[in-house]
């Protein structure tokens, strides 16, 4: 049986819901006008729409803003809100983590 996985006080050093989040889940259809809204440089709206749909259909497959090796998102203040709404130690939260077992 899995150890208990412990309870966090930050995100730094998980990534967890990151891992199969291929793009940075703005809303179909805001994707143009949430990014901008949030102040999300034109370079970086155009790299995921122009690669948005494909990444979709790609599985196991981390979101393009993830930093993997340290283990967060390059563009943490402009994430999109479902990131900003998804609750650090949440049901989901630990749904995933027990997913990835990032905490072993």
């Amino acid at each position: 049986m899995p150890k208990p996985l412990p309870v966090l006080s930050s995100c730094d050093g998980c990534g967890a819901c990151c891992q199969t989040v291929s793009a940075p889940p703005f809303r179909i259809d805001h994707l143009v006008n949430e990014p901008q809204a949030k102040g999300v440089p034109i370079e970086l709206v155009e790299e995921f729409m122009t690669t948005w749909y494909v990444r979709l259909q790609i599985t196991e497959s981390p979101c393009m803003w993830f930093d993997s090796e340290a283990r967060k998102c390059r563009h943490y203040d402009i994430r999109p809100d479902a990131c900003r709404e998804f609750e650090i130690n949440s049901p989901s939260c630990h749904a995933v983590r027990e997913v990835w077992r990032l905490d072993d």
